[in-house]
């Protein structure tokens, strides 16, 4: 009877933690911050800062769109933006990457402060019609999750210089491509605040309740 009841008990404890702390959240006293910047392997760091000591931001770009339409860095301006590169012939992480996101698309389905970009790793196969399939395989809202395409090198360079993440092709054929498997939260102002596992259910769930944090920042 004891071992039931502490099973109970329990339970209980877990169910009600996770609604305590919402409640918490959005008290207005909650002191939680989400970190500024954490790379790849978890090292925290105030800001990632740029060659002259400012804080890194996401550098201008020009892509386009699922729908043809051109995606510039001037349509996420002001925005919390979550990113990934994936490719469609991808038949290991990318699937559950890509699924994932529907998630957090699910999440924030109804904010318009929030987007999701996912770039291309294999633009020469990835045309917007093959881009636009793939995007409502995956449900994707026009206008909140963008899948975007355009010159390799562009992509790349976006890549590695703007997310700080590894996107290339090292041969040829639909195995050459190499891309990490993370998922990046950017805060309004184009700062890199957190990496994720976007193969991680439990990882995501971080995401979305970070950049839930995020938005109550905003609101403040």
């Amino acid at each position: 009877m004891n071992k039931k009841i502490l099973k109970a008990g329990i339970l209980s404890l877990l169910l009600v933690v996770p609604v305590l702390f919402i409640v918490f959240l959005n008290s207005g006293k909650n002191q939680y911050k989400v970190a500024r910047f954490a790379d790849e392997q978890g090292n925290p760091l105030e800001y990632l800062m740029d060659e002259t000591g400012k804080p890194h931001v996401l550098p201008p770009f020009a892509f386009t769109d699922q729908n043809g339409k051109p995606f510039t860095n001037a349509d996420t301006k002001g925005k919390i933006v979550i990113a990934d590169y994936v490719f469609t012939r991808c038949q290991t992480i990318c699937p559950k990457m890509s699924t994932q996101l529907e998630r957090v698309q699910q999440a924030f389905e109804s904010e318009p402060m929030v987007v999701l970009l996912s770039h291309t790793v294999d633009p020469e196969f990835d045309t917007v019609s093959v881009l636009k399939n793939y995007a409502n395989l995956h449900g994707a809202i026009d206008g909140k999750w963008f899948f975007l395409t355009g010159k390799k090198e562009d992509l790349y360079k976006q890549a590695s210089e703007g997310y700080k993440i590894v996107a290339k092709e090292e041969a040829s054929g639909p195995d050459a491509f190499v891309h990490s498997d993370r998922v990046v939260l950017l805060d309004t102002q184009g700062r890199i605040r957190g990496y994720y596992n976007g193969t991680e259910t439990a990882m995501i769930d971080t995401l979305i309740l970070e950049t839930k944090i995020l938005l109550s920042e905003l609101k403040k």
